[in-house]
């Protein structure tokens, strides 16, 4: 490639759909490319020797916008070449195969291997030819593999990968095609990257994350102690880390679990649980391993826990054969719950899962109750903010927005976002005053700054 032969660096963009596993990803495989060839990482919207898109697969939506991202590189700079990779190309590769704009499609499991897949695609012609494909099957028993990450760019917390794969197979989703078998890393090896990112980046907070973060431990024996166990773990190894967790299921708020939740100040008073309906009929049709029962516990556990605490959830609707009866269950549920905020998405059928071929339900009833939990969410969310109005807490100042560099987010122990004034650089650990809610937005003052970030 011309630009590259002149330069004598790749050009290299990366975009990254979907969760925060992904995100993980991304950097790692950002380590692996700099350690094959001379590595520029540069903007995804500029010109680029290689595009890689690390790609979703949890909707038709994030296949779609991977898609479009593509084409859009690829008509931005024709002598590129573009490859996606993740959790859409292991899961659907010959849906890929066959567009023209790519050069690579790359599975879940080949991605770090970069010299198996980088020097097929800078070798394609730029127009053409059909593209390199790479996509390991998952073997039954894989074991966890991922690298030790350096930074976690453009954030202001670092996510750490501790878990990936699910053995669950829920009837609407694809992940355990797309991540394989459930499977933990390992206590030594979580320790030694919080170590990297919080002792040697200087990142304050960190988020442990997994395709099923719960089920963290199972593979690794009842030695593990399970997720409790390795919060602890890194609470006493790390006395100055500020630790968040991802989604997890709510059969999973254990004992153990709420009891450092409640005795530990390093742990984040914020839960995040994947409910995906009130209804147990369509709990059971999801086969999800719990019921609205225990959702209800499991939040009122936390808050009892944790006074204070923030809550959110995952809400589907529409999924196929959903009631209004059903549906009214769901809504029953969320006024139940002392949610901080709602996260509501529309069912998307996924080809292959058993889902898929049952009857939907008509498009013009799911945007209506989309709509309806929506609103109900944006409430639930303005009465946990006003209710913060008078508490000091400690925060993570965020990023600002471009045109006002004076202007921060700082986001609280509990996951309610404050806005400030403030040129504190972004992860600055802080405590913040909450001093009126007006607008739609908490609004507070920075009261003391607590650790800054390494410049």
């Amino acid at each position: 490639m011309a630009d590259q032969d002149r330069q004598g660096r790749l050009r290299v963009a990366f975009r990254t759909l979907g969760c925060r596993l992904n995100q993980y990803d991304t950097e790692g495989l950002k380590l692996a490319l700099g350690g094959a060839v001379p590595l520029e990482v540069v903007p995804w919207e500029g010109p680029a020797d290689l595009y890689v898109l690390n790609s979703c697969t949890v909707t038709g939506k994030a296949a779609h916008e991977c898609c479009r991202l593509a084409r859009e590189a690829k008509r931005r700079q024709p002598a590129a070449r573009v490859v996606v990779t993740g959790c859409y190309a292991q899961a659907r590769p010959q849906e890929l195969a066959a567009r023209a704009e790519l050069a690579g499609v790359v599975g879940n499991l080949a991605r770090d291997d970069v010299a198996r897949w980088l020097p097929a695609v800078l070798a394609r012609p730029a127009d053409g030819a059909e593209p390199f494909v790479l996509v390991d099957p998952f073997p039954r028993e894989a074991a966890f593999a991922a690298p030790i990450i350096e930074s976690f760019a453009g954030r202001s917390r670092a996510t750490i990968k501790v878990q990936d794969g699910c053995d669950l197979r829920c009837s609407y989703c694809q992940i355990w095609q797309a991540r394989g078998p459930g499977r933990s890393r390992t206590v030594p090896e979580v320790l030694a990257q919080v170590d990297r990112l919080h002792t040697g980046s200087g990142y304050n907070e960190i988020v442990l994350a997994g395709i099923h973060l719960g089920s963290w431990g199972r593979d690794l024996g009842s030695a593990s102690g399970g997720l409790a166990g390795l919060l602890g773990a890194v609470c006493d190894r790390f006395p100055g880390i500020r630790v968040r967790l991802s989604s997890l299921h709510p059969d999973e708020v254990t004992g153990p679990l709420l009891t450092l939740l409640g005795e530990r100040s390093q742990i984040r008073p914020h839960l995040h649980l994947s409910v995906q309906s009130g209804s147990d009929p369509v709990l059971r049709r999801m086969r999800r391993p719990y019921r609205a029962a225990s959702v209800l516990a499991a939040a009122a556990a936390a808050v009892a826990a944790a006074p204070g605490c923030g809550l959110g959830a995952d809400i589907i609707v529409g999924f196929p054969g959903e009631t209004a009866l059903e549906f009214a269950d769901t809504v029953r549920l969320v006024e139940a719950l002392p949610l901080s905020y709602l996260h509501v998405f529309r069912f998307s059928p996924r080809t292959g899962t058993p889902a898929a071929s049952l009857e939907p339900v008509r498009p013009e009833a799911v945007r209506e109750r989309a709509a309806r939990l929506r609103e109900l969410g944006r409430r639930k969310q303005a009465v946990f903010a006003a209710a913060r109005v008078g508490e000091v807490r400690e925060a993570v100042v965020e990023r600002g927005p471009a045109d006002a560099p004076s202007r921060r987010i700082a986001t609280t122990d509990n996951y309610a976002a404050v806005a400030v004034e403030s040129d504190l650089a972004s992860g600055t650990l802080v405590m913040v005053e909450c001093e009126q809610y007006r607008g739609g937005r908490l609004r507070g003052r920075v009261a003391r700054v607590l650790r800054e970030v390494p410049a």
